[in-house]
């Protein structure tokens, strides 16, 4: 186990260096007004998929070695098509987004959702590394089209992006349906009818996704509240803040990935707790770490990377810092909820983070910009991360101090990493 999570955590890593270089290239050649709108489209299409993501999610994993593969592969195309659709008549009407770039947002959305199906499937089967490729080629197209567009042919504008993340998602798609197209299923659950499959996907994915919904409206209401208030200048800034704090969740993410797919196909519900809470306390110091490093970064270094408009991005990442390491709380135990079918407790916690980010939002947000924003999106985290760890308590025994790292479990992953290293450098 520990070789997956290293492999996910090294592609996630590269992922993030390519999606850093991608944020430094969009910030330079556009500067913060078209940051703002980069993160605008890039807000919406995540809004998409997470309806999308209703029948085609995580629940896929959850549901790939119980029911028919080409059930599941087409349903799941199926839905993503009617949302796509859906989406693209409720963003003509609100225009809560540039007319421009509504179809290509929403065309966007039904490319990067066959892709991710593909790849969710992939997981549900254990082929992690597999799975991980197919996220990692993404990233990687995209900045590659995005140094041409931008340096090769000079075509500096959001479209020059647009157009990037086409190259990036096609391939993406294509990549997965060959390594996908070996896959055997093997199937739990015998003879199960369209309609008992169309079942399994909306009732499991429906409380899995209404949780993400309200989580990506508590980490991304601030972005229109923002554009709103302050313009698009404002939000580019914080948006930067944003990514380069929530990097530290490649930690966390790569765990989480790798443990999702070994709790779907366990049986003991014990030692999925006990696996849960061993990998939320390494995650907790790794992820506290780096981010104090970050935070100590002066202003300056942040403006030298991302141009001279972007400033105070470090004070933005202070105020998001607490909320950002406590949401490992969510990120491992709520994957262990989502492994075990308890999808509801994480729409309980995202509902509680939403309250609070409504309640401060419309005061905070308008008076202190993207400080308040900050402010805002941390405290949500907080409350919703502490509602999990209530329901974990609950269930396994085990509190809020088993879930953090001690001495003892210091020295104990130090050690284990070691001995990874040395046997894999010895091979």
């Amino acid at each position: 186990m520990i070789n997956k999570i290293l492999n996910t955590f090294s592609i996630k890593f590269l992922s993030a260096i390519c999606n850093l270089l991608i944020a430094v290239l969009v910030s330079r050649y556009l500067g913060k007004f078209g940051k703002g709108e980069q993160s605008i489209v890039l807000t919406t299409i995540s809004l998409i998929l997470i309806f999308v993501n209703i029948a085609g999610g995580a629940t896929l994993v959850f549901l790939t070695p119980r029911y028919n593969l080409r059930k599941l592969i087409t349903l799941s195309y199926i839905w993503s098509l009617f949302v796509a659709l859906i989406f693209y008549f409720i963003l003509s009407f609100t225009k809560i987004v540039n007319p421009e770039f509504i179809g290509h947002i929403c065309l966007l959305s039904l490319i990067i959702s066959f892709a991710a199906i593909n790849a969710n499937i992939l997981l549900g089967k254990e082929k992690v590394n597999t799975s991980n490729f197919v996220n990692l080629v993404q990233p990687v197209i995209t900045l590659l089209a995005l140094f041409f567009f931008f340096i090769i042919v000079a075509k500096i504008d959001v479209m020059a992006y647009i157009n990037a993340l086409y190259m990036a998602y096609l391939f993406s798609f294509i990549l997965s349906i060959v390594l996908l197209k070996n896959a055997k299923n093997k199937q739990l659950i015998k003879n199960d009818s369209w309609k008992d499959t169309l079942f399994a996907m909306f009732s499991l994915g429906f409380y899995n996704q209404i949780s993400h919904i309200i989580s990506l409206l508590n980490a991304r209401l601030s972005y229109y509240l923002l554009d709103k208030y302050y313009g698009a200048g404002q939000l580019g800034i914080y948006s930067n803040g944003v990514s380069l704090t929530e990097a530290v969740w490649m930690v966390s993410g790569s765990m989480a990935m790798v443990q999702y797919a070994h709790i779907v196909n366990a049986t003991d519900n014990k030692t999925s707790q006990q696996l849960t809470a061993k990998l939320t306390k390494i995650s907790l110091l790794i992820s506290l770490l780096i981010m104090i490093f970050m935070v100590l970064l002066p202003s300056e270094f942040y403006s030298f990377v991302f141009g001279k408009e972007f400033v105070n991005i470090n004070i933005i990442m202070l105020f998001l810092a607490p909320g950002v390491i406590l949401w490992n709380f969510l990120l491992l135990i709520g994957h262990y909820f989502s492994g075990t079918g308890k999808f509801y407790i994480g729409v309980k916690a995202s509902s509680v983070g939403l309250i609070v980010t409504l309640l401060l939002s419309f005061w905070l947000i308008p008076r202190f910009g993207f400080y308040g924003a900050a402010v805002v999106t941390s405290i949500s985290y907080i409350f919703t991360s502490m509602v999990v760890v209530y329901y974990f308590k609950k269930e396994s025994g085990l509190g809020l101090y088993d879930l953090i790292p001690n001495v003892k479990d210091i020295k104990l992953y130090v050690l284990s990493l070691k001995n990874t290293l040395i046997v894999k450098n010895s091979k």
